[in-house]
């Protein structure tokens, strides 16, 4: 009888700590959107290089050209010329087989960057770069304004997370937040019908 009692009770025991566990991952889940942000300031910090830089190198100067929306060319302060990506903002290129949001995001990325940077001064925080051709990638801003993180909020790039590993981890997070806001809204590459959303073309301003 004892034993009988035992056994009941030790399944009651596993089914309410089973209930309990299938309640919290429903709970997690439903919660999934509040907890992103933790989920990726932990995944970008696991995954920062060892060999990471405590300082960033830094190049200054005038935007003199631009590539496409996510490459242009500076003049520093000497008069050396510098050809520079931005880190962690990938820009669909344009060609036949390009999907109507790929070259709407390529054509607005274009308008949008050249209206931001062109002629203007610009810093680039230096998260790869070759001495040699002066060339590299990096976090550009102008002014206050983060042109790699404006790319991503308005669903005009990609983020590529291999190229931020060497910035320092809040930003970082403003560049995996742009793009994540941008994919929640549907905006831009991420627009839920080729269509939708999209301007024909946008306009210079």
């Amino acid at each position: 009888m004892k034993k009988g009692l035992f056994w009941t009770l030790h399944r009651a025991m596993k089914a309410l700590v089973w209930c309990f566990w299938i309640a919290a991952a429903g709970f997690l889940y439903t919660q999934r959107a509040t907890l992103e942000p933790a989920m990726d300031l932990a995944e970008l910090w696991w995954n920062r290089p060892s060999s990471r830089p405590s300082e960033l190198g830094r190049i200054e100067g005038r935007v003199t050209r631009i590539f496409a929306a996510d490459s242009l060319q500076l003049r520093d302060d000497n008069g050396w010329l510098f050809n520079y990506g931005l880190a962690g903002a990938s820009v669909p290129k344009t060609s036949p087989n390009a999907t109507l949001n790929d070259r709407y995001a390529a054509r607005a990325g274009l308008t949008n960057v050249t209206r931001l940077v062109l002629d203007q001064r610009v810093a680039i925080d230096v998260t790869l770069a070759n001495p040699q051709t002066r060339t590299g990638l990096g976090l550009v801003r102008v002014g206050e304004t983060n042109v790699n993180e404006t790319l991503l909020r308005d669903g005009l790039a990609r983020l590529k997370r291999d190229q931020i590993r060497a910035l320092p981890l809040l930003d970082q997070y403003a560049l995996v937040r742009a793009e994540r806001l941008a994919r929640r809204e549907r905006i831009g590459l991420w627009a839920p019908t080729a269509a939708e959303g999209l301007s024909p073309e946008p306009q210079a301003q």
